[in-house]
């Protein structure tokens, strides 16, 4: 199934709130209740919708349709943690590391297309305790794995999958 663009931001709309009226997409979309009521109707039919928690299937000729980028973050001081604490919230992180060599931390966003992450690291560019950013935009995953190496984690980091604790 091919996604039209009022069927993307729905699920991204879901995605953010899956309690969200139909009143309130509709506004937000500027179309009818009854008009995103027959998307939403339709992406359960199709299978993309499979529950509201929200759970969605990516469709097999949209395997491209997500975008990742690499920050690498320079600090003005040592405080990778405050930086952290800003950005935790986002639905588009994916991973967040600090890291030895000539950046401090680097961050791994994915997101529905590249305006997203534009909007992303400029607001990480805009953190007063950011000296530097680059950004790497990921072409290809070649390859992509949970080490299983065992370390010691601060108390309170979490590992999750697509925002469920691992």
């Amino acid at each position: 199934m091919r996604l039209s663009p009022t069927d993307r931001i729905i699920l991204e709309l879901l995605r953010e709130n899956s309690r969200r009226s139909l009143t309130e997409m509709a506004a937000i979309l500027g179309l009818s209740r009854p008009t995103v009521r027959h998307h939403i109707e339709k992406l359960q039919r199709e299978g993309v919708i499979r529950r509201f928690t929200i759970d969605i299937e990516a469709p097999k000729t949209d395997l491209t349709a997500g975008v990742r980028a690499m920050f690498d973050v320079r600090l003005r001081r040592n405080v990778c943690g405050i930086v952290y604490s800003s950005i935790q919230h986002w639905d588009e992180l994916v991973s967040c590391w600090s890291v030895s060599g000539s950046v401090d931390m680097r961050v791994l966003v994915e997101a529905a297309d590249q305006s997203i992450i534009e909007r992303l690291r400029d607001r990480l560019a805009r953190h007063p305790e950011v000296a530097s950013l680059t950004t790497t935009m990921i072409l290809k995953t070649w390859c992509e794995r949970i080490s299983g190496i065992q370390e010691r984690a601060p108390q309170d980091y979490v590992i999750t999958r697509k925002g469920e604790p691992v």
